[in-house]
């Protein structure tokens, strides 16, 4: 995955810091630039437009709030303003202005939710809203406290699920010093309550597996081999198409549980958000997955 240059040369240097230069290769070619949100003050609504976390959304005209199969209005949990993540993301993803609207239902293993993208056109016409009743969440909980977010650009490397071990691992080296240099690059900027384009959090490594199968229809399994087959049949028998598939599958957004705002993902977990590159490219978010990671 791309890197700026400075994040390249950070990466490099605390590579060298940490000893780890036996696995350097293998590290810079699966390294992904990731943009994290941190929630920085309680929101107080002065302002039309800016990245904030639960609470009301600053919706356009366009954009009717969602209703989950049983018609209970979803949670509004993140509005992001592109135009902070855009400069940040050496790929240039997302469309380099407008909004983004992620709203979910009730945490189940599949969990209903929707995307919008709002422009800037449609953003003109954008006021702060409310939900038309007690949403999913508010029937059981109290409301989330609504914060705003501050962003920057980080550096990930790949976690539990998805590390190669024999990769990283060395005469003294194993998984707790690869831990510590972990540490010390998420140390740059501490506590996130929100990422994108980074590596999912959770233990197994098949988020992005998942998210193939479901938005392709293709039949559920936790084995990764017999997903590429499924998700292959799906696609013609195309197992090529298949793989690509999933190696382009981005998160779009993964919220963590956070005392602060109130969100509670299952056992203090995370919210996850994915979309198909291709997609994400063409500014198509009406075709989303999301789940939610709890240990």
């Amino acid at each position: 995955m791309s890197l700026t240059e400075k994040n390249k040369n950070y990466l490099l240097k605390k590579i060298e810091e940490h000893q780890f230069t036996h696995a350097q290769d293998y590290l810079l070619n699966t390294a992904k630039q990731s943009v994290v949100f941190k929630a920085t003050e309680p929101e107080n609504y002065e302002k039309i437009g800016n990245s904030r976390v639960a609470g009301e959304p600053d919706l356009p005209e366009s954009i009717t709030w969602p209703l989950d199969a049983e018609g209970t209005p979803m949670t509004f949990v993140l509005q992001l303003d592109l135009s902070q993540v855009y400069p940040l993301d050496p790929e240039y993803r997302v469309p380099s202005t407008g909004h983004l609207f992620f709203f979910t239902g009730y945490y189940e293993m599949k969990v209903e939710h929707r995307v919008f993208y709002a422009t800037p056109e449609e953003m003109q016409t954008a006021s702060r809203r409310s939900a038309p009743a007690p949403t999913v969440h508010e029937e059981d909980e109290e409301p989330f406290r609504p914060y705003r977010l501050e962003t920057h650009a980080t550096i990930d490397l790949p976690g539990y699920g998805y590390v190669d071990e024999e990769l990283i691992e060395g005469d003294e080296f194993g998984w707790e010093e690869y831990e510590d240099l972990n540490f010390a690059l998420e140390q740059e900027h501490p506590s996130p309550i929100v990422k994108m384009f980074g590596y999912a959090e959770g233990q197994h490594g098949d988020d992005e597996y998942q998210a193939a199968l479901e938005l392709f229809g293709a039949k559920r399994t936790y084995d990764l081999d017999e997903a590429v087959q499924n998700l292959a049949k799906a696609l013609g028998g195309d197992q090529a198409k298949a793989k690509q598939e999933i190696a382009d599958m981005v998160m779009l957004a993964e919220i963590d549980s956070n005392q602060e705002v109130g969100f509670l993902w299952g056992d203090a977990g995370v919210l996850h958000y994915f979309i198909r590159k291709e997609d994400l490219l063409k500014g198509n978010f009406d075709r989303t997955y999301c789940t939610f990671y709890s240990s």
